[in-house]
C-alpha cells in the first residue's frame, strides 16, 4: 500500500465486507437456516475475502465498468454473495467432478 489513503480505502472495504455479511447470514437466518459457530464464521470470513478480493480487482477493471459500479458498490455485493459463491462452486465440483465427498448429515443421537 503506497500511501495512508490504501489503508484507510482497505479499512472501509473491509467494513463494508463485514456488515454485507452480517446482513447476508441474518437473511439466511429469517429464511430457515441454522445458525452454528462455524457456519456463521464461514460465512463471515468468505464475506471477508470476498469483500478483499474485489477491493483489490477494482481497480484493474474500473474502466471498463459501468459508473454505478463504484468500488463501495461492489465490495458490498462481493461480499453479500461470497458465503454462497462457495458453496455453488463446491457443489459444482462435486456433481461434476466427485472432487469433493460430500459427508451424510449428522445423527441426532438423542432421537
Amino acid at each position: 500500500m503506497n500511501n495512508h489513503y490504501d489503508y484507510w480505502s482497505l479499512l472501509g472495504a473491509l467494513i463494508i465486507s463485514t456488515v454485507s455479511g452480517v446482513i447476508s447470514i441474518a437473511q439466511r437466518i429469517l429464511l430457515g437456516q441454522r445458525a452454528t459457530l462455524i457456519w456463521v464464521t464461514s460465512e463471515f470470513l468468505a464475506a471477508i475475502l470476498c469483500g478483499y478480493l474485489m477491493y483489490d480487482i477494482h481497480p484493474k477493471i474500473a474502466a471498463d465498468l459501468p459508473k454505478w459500479a463504484t468500488l463501495p458498490v461492489l465490495v458490498a455485493l462481493a461480499a453479500h454473495v461470497g458465503g454462497r459463491s462457495f458453496q455453488m462452486f463446491e457443489r459444482t465440483l462435486y456433481r461434476r467432478y466427485k472432487l469433493i465427498e460430500r459427508r451424510p448429515p449428522p445423527v441426532d443421537e438423542m432421537d
